[in-house]
Order: structure tokens, then sequence, then C-alpha cells
């Protein structure tokens, strides 16, 4: 599963997995779903300097 990290303005992060994200400006929130678009996570946009999708990776290390 993918993950978000999100930032907030007093420069705390945190590491949320999840396939996608929605900004719900309804309720002054970001969403958060899985594959099967469950909801897996909410964080409230006030305080939110980013939310960033961070790169999957799919390779395995290599050792020389």
């Amino acid at each position: 599963m993918a993950q978000y990290l999100v930032t907030y303005t007093d420069g705390s992060e945190q590491h949320i997995p999840a396939e996608s994200v929605h900004c719900d400006t309804d309720n002054g929130q970001y969403v958060f779903y899985d594959g099967d678009r469950n909801i897996v996570a909410f964080a409230l946009y006030i305080g939110v300097v980013s939310v960033v999708r961070v790169p999957e990776t799919t390779g395995k290390a290599v050792s020389g």
C-alpha cells in the first residue's frame, strides 16, 4: 500500500498508509482511503502544510 507524508505547521510529520486521499472541503479535512475505498484516516486540514504521496519502492536491495 502507498503512504502519504502529512506535514503540519508545528513541524511534526505523520505517515499514513493509504491508496488515495481526498480533500473534503465541506468538513475541513483530508480523508485517506485504502484500495477498497474504506476510510483509513482523517486529518484536519487546518494546520496542514502539505500532503505528499511517498513513492513506493518495488525493487529489492542489492548487495555487492
